[in-house]
């Protein structure tokens, strides 16, 4: 098996491996190529050109792997951060066939989605308890940005995914890849039902410190009550008012208030609603 790095952007130099009998038994044009390019810079896929050929994207946040498979001979895009990888793997002769090579770049990729889905959850950790202990406004900021990174991981996980199945073959290392990538499929669609829950939690949240607020200018406002009312009775403009011509009058005015705000704090906390 034959590992050339290449430059996808120049079919000059892609040719340049090919050789001119393999590009025309294999039909393989630069605009084909060009096409696939564009494709690859959105998103993760496979492309079978023909029975030969074909073209492998892979793409997230840390990758972007171009790979062109024909027979035993393996084009692969120039990537800075698997050129030691491929040489460590070459020195340990763990790369036989160009699929070899492929399933070796998906576990590696599959690792990095994985520290990364650890991280997204050591932060939903921490914004769980902060929720619990002490909701805010910043916090719905920072779910909805969590969330977002969740749908992402999801997402690149299930083109990986895709790609890995439609280039399986039937060889233990493939089936393990597969079988790791499913179980971070099951992770990430879990960490987005988690970020749903969270969500309502943090709605729940709010929605009780909003209520206590609501409780303690209800309560408030019912002790003042008897208040209001005795001031609203006692200051209307009558000459014949109770109590309104005698020195004694104001005391009797504040017993009444106390005996009144008392009567109604000692019918809340009989009801507990203190």
């Amino acid at each position: 098996m034959e590992i050339k790095v290449v430059d996808f952007s120049s079919w000059n130099e892609v040719n340049s491996c090919l050789g001119q009998t393999l590009q025309e038994k294999n039909v393989i044009s630069f605009d084909q190529i060009n096409a696939l390019n564009g494709l690859s810079a959105r998103k993760s896929f496979f492309k079978q050109l023909n029975d030969l050929t074909c073209y492998v994207g892979l793409k997230d946040d840390h990758y972007h792997v171009k790979i062109l498979l024909i027979n035993d001979l393996l084009l692969l895009n120039k990537n800075s951060k698997l050129d030691h990888k491929i040489e460590s793997w070459k020195s340990g002769k763990l790369i036989h066939t160009p699929y070899d090579l492929l399933c070796l770049i998906g576990f590696e990729a599959l690792e990095r989605i994985q520290s990364r889905i650890e991280a997204l959850e050591s932060s939903i950790d921490t914004l769980e308890e902060e929720i619990l202990e002490k909701p805010d406004k910043s916090q719905q900021v920072r779910i909805i940005k969590l969330h977002r990174k969740a749908i992402k991981f999801k997402k690149q996980i299930n083109e990986h995914l895709s790609v890995f199945i439609r280039t399986k073959r039937d060889t233990p290392l493939w089936n393990d890849l597969i079988m790791s990538v499913q179980c971070e499929m099951d992770n990430a669609r879990q960490l987005v039902e988690l970020m749903e829950n969270l969500r309502e939690a943090y709605q729940a949240s709010v929605d009780n410190k909003s209520n206590d607020i609501m409780k303690f200018l209800t309560i408030l406002a019912t002790v003042l009550l008897p208040i209001n009312i005795l001031t609203s009775f006692f200051g209307m403009n009558f000459d014949e008012m109770p109590l309104i011509h005698t020195h004694y009058g104001m005391y009797v005015f504040y017993i009444l208030i106390i005996t009144l705000v008392s009567i109604t704090v000692i019918v809340f906390r009989r009801k507990k609603w203190f």
